[in-house]
Formats: C-alpha cells, structure tokens, sequence
C-alpha cells in the first residue's frame, strides 16, 4: 500500500509541473527590460494572452520581464542564436545591425512627430529597418508602436534651456549614436545599464536619464530627481522580433497567430499610453513633488545639424539617409 501511495504521489506532481508544456504544442520564451506593471509590461502580457487565446492553447508565450533573460544586449544576441525567442524592446537598442537607426537615434533628426509616422508607413522604413534585421536572423513581428507617447527626461537639476545641458551627466545606454549626439550638445555621457539607473541617480553617478513617459513611474525615477523635462528627443518605437528561423519552423497557422495577436496587443498598448501619461505625471506631481514643464527644443535642433553632417562625413551614419528621410 506505501509502495502504491508514493507513485500515485509522485504521479500527481509530475502531472502537476508538466501539463501545461505537454498542451502546447509551441513554447515561446520571450523577455523584455520593462517592469511588469509598466505599460509595456501590460503590452507583452496582452500578447502572450491573445496568442494563447487565439491559438487554442497550442502555443504558449513564456513572458520574463524586468532583464530577468539578461541585459538588453545580452537578449539580443540569443535570440538571434535561438536560445531566446522573442524579444521585447526599443529600437534604439537595434543600431548595431542597422546601419540607418543610428540616424534615428540621434536626437530631433526627424522633424516632428507627423514626419516621423510618415517615415515608419513608407517603404525607406522596410529599407533601412526591417530587411537589415532579417539578413542577422531576426523576424519583426511589428514595429509600428511608439514608445512613449513621448520621451522626458529626469534630472536632479532644473533644465530649463540648453545651456543647462552643458557639463550634465546624462545616463545613456551602450549605443553609441547617443554617446556621439549628447557629446555635441554638451553633455556627458555616461553608460549605465536601465536596472542601475535609480541607484545611479541617488548616488550621484548621474545627474539625468532619458525615458519613455510611459516608463517613469514604474521605474520610480522621480523619487530621487524631481524636475520632469518634456523634450522629444526622437520618437521611440517598441518593436517585437523573434528568431527567424524559429518562425519560418512554425506552420503557416501560427504564424498568422502570433501577426495577429502582436497586432491586436499593440492596439492596446496605445489605448493604455493615451490614458497614461497625463494620470503619472499628476500622481508623480502629488506623490513626489516633482517640476514639469516642456523644453524649448529648436536651440538644440539647430546644434545638432554639423554634427550629423559630420556623422554623416565620418561614414558613420549612411550617406544621403538624413536628406531622403527630410524629402519625405
């Protein structure tokens, strides 16, 4: 009687851990930077949800938020090598397979938001953006979604024109176009991975970080740095790639789930940014004090104009790429 209480016990648990994988037909390992709680931790959520849904549980999303699969660049790279399988992010973050998003990561090189939508809905999109990462093994699920709605930055001094930039220890990731830009406007750079940053600031290692609105309050930023600059830098997307081997493997069913799901998830993702930002900056205003207000951007507009043309002389953006995206 022990001997047939212990296997039914041990019966029970394995069921327990492995009934979900023994459904799914597909299980998809996909990982982001975002805190769960923030917007685009909903937006990954929404699309494992949806692809679960809409597949009839035959594939499954395994979600890993906050950097628990790595650093950005870490994430990266596996899911190229196929040790990961989606990924969730910026594409600022994708500069070092596209030659021309190092362009679009140079602060007000497009003109105004109305310039830039025009930009990702025309075929120099698919040019500069989509086929590049294809040709490194990577498959964009979607692109379209900006990330935001707007980008601020935080600062633990009042930045109220571009004088004030000059000297300012400006946190900026390992890319190297935002190490190039913020030096030609007077910054310095300093590199430090987005899970350090609220420490950086406490401590004084920084004294500002750029950010998307919509990532501000769950990060909790303005708890160490009070003053909230609106200044539109560039206009960020959220983009979604995913192995593409990976998903050529998948039969054609699938694949149209997981179009669809992304698709549908990103529509929810801007429901979200458009009610958002305006309720954080008001729980931000009465929680932590902080000082908001929207920098005049066209001084530092003009400052950036001979140094992308430098760039551009340097061969270090694509020659011609600035002036075909203006003549759109």
């Amino acid at each position: 009687m022990k001997k047939v209480f212990l296997i039914f016990v041990i019966l029970v648990v394995a069921l327990t851990m492995f009934v979900f994988p023994v459904q799914a037909k597909v299980v998809l390992k996909l990982g982001h930077v975002a805190p769960k709680i923030s917007n685009e931790g909903k937006f990954a959520d929404k699309f494992a949800e949806l692809v679960v849904e809409k597949s009839k549980g035959e594939i499954v999303i395994e979600v890993f938020p906050s950097g628990q699969l790595g650093k950005t660049v870490a994430m990266l790279d596996s899911t190229i090598l196929g040790n990961q399988d989606i990924y969730f992010g910026g594409n600022v973050e994708l500069e070092r397979f596209v030659p021309g998003q190092k362009l679009l990561n140079i602060p007000f090189s497009v003109r105004d938001h109305e310039h830039f939508r025009k930009f990702i809905a025309s075929p120099l999109w698919e040019e500069i953006f989509i086929d590049p990462l294809e040709k490194v093994g990577l498959k964009v699920l979607g692109s379209g979604w900006e990330r935001g709605p707007f980008r601020i930055m935080v600062s633990k001094k009042p930045v109220k024109s571009s004088e004030d930039l000059i000297g300012l220890k400006l946190r900026i990731a390992s890319i190297e176009s935002w190490r190039r830009a913020w030096t030609a406007l007077g910054c310095n750079p300093v590199v430090l991975p987005w899970g350090d940053v609220y420490l950086g600031l406490r401590q004084g290692i920084v004294d500002a970080v750029t950010s998307p609105i919509s990532l501000l309050y769950s990060m909790k930023f303005t708890e160490v740095a009070k003053y909230v600059i609106r200044i539109n830098t560039y206009w960020g997307l959220i983009t979604v790639e995913m192995n593409k081997k990976k998903f050529d493997s998948l039969k054609p069913e699938y694949q149209k789930v997981l179009n669809d799901a992304i698709n549908e998830a990103g529509n929810y993702y801007n429901e979200l940014q458009a009610k958002s930002a305006n309720e954080d900056l008001d729980k931000m205003k009465k929680e932590h004090g902080i000082d908001y207000h929207v920098l005049d951007t066209k001084p530092l507009a003009e400052k950036m104009q001979p140094a992308i043309r430098k760039m551009e002389k340097d061969e270090f953006i694509p020659a011609g790429l600035y002036d075909r995206i203006n003549a759109l």
